[in-house]
């Protein structure tokens, strides 16, 4: 069967969309470097034209299956929000911006489902954990401008940082995508929600805002 990678071609008019094809990503992250990168859980990746999510998803497969053939049932959860926390992208267009995301929540669950034999609740921690760091992490932007296409606030992201000393503790650094870049933001509105390289870690000198240190299994609470 063959995988439709374009919508319509009004949208591949107006917008220039066309889909990465399954097999072109998988051959993508095989690439020496990139596959030891997508197998370690802390690394970062960013992908800055996320369409509906083949590259999140793909990346995200990679990861889980690290958590699970490097860590017991006991640490599943913990590391496996690590790993999730550790995926970023920017979508121009809202209704791809949903699929990804949907795309991504449902390939957390049906891991969990498979590791643990249930299916999660979305009364737990750990669902609402999931489902809040997607939200955050994968967001609606113009990665060319570094604005959101309709408010023209900066886009922001946040950085889920590990305590030292506390493996199951995480700190929240709030950071606009421009400071990637250098620029200057002093003054600048931000968009809530939430580089050039579609891997690349972040830079440690940014002047990101601390928010504050949770468990990352409570991080959803962060935004309550």
């Amino acid at each position: 069967m063959n995988e439709k990678i374009i919508k319509s071609k009004q949208r591949v008019q107006k917008h220039g969309e066309v889909f990465t094809p399954s097999w072109m990503v998988q051959k993508m992250i095989d690439t020496p470097g990139i596959k030891e990168a997508t197998e370690d859980i802390y690394k970062t990746f960013l992908e800055p034209s996320a369409g509906d999510g083949n590259f999140l998803e793909a990346i995200l497969e990679r990861k889980l299956s690290a958590v699970t053939k490097n860590y017991d049932k006991r640490n599943w959860k913990t590391k496996s929000l690590f790993a999730l926390s550790s995926i970023y992208g920017i979508e121009f267009l809202e209704d791809n911006l949903e699929v990804a995301r949907s795309r991504m929540f449902l390939h957390y669950l049906d891991w969990y489902e498979d590791s643990f034999g249930v299916r999660l609740s979305s009364k737990t921690d750990i669902y609402k954990s999931a489902h809040y760091l997607i939200k955050k992490n994968v967001v609606r932007g113009n990665t060319l401008t570094k604005r959101h296409p309709d408010s023209n606030e900066l886009i922001m992201f946040s950085e889920w940082k590990r305590v030292k000393g506390h493996p199951s503790l995480v700190e929240e650094k709030r950071f606009a995508f421009a400071e990637l870049f250098g620029e200057n933001i002093d003054g600048e509105e931000r968009v809530a929600e939430g580089q050039l390289s579609l891997f690349e870690e972040f830079d440690e000198d940014l002047n990101i805002g601390k928010i504050g240190q949770v468990a990352i299994q409570k991080v959803f609470t962060l935004g309550e």
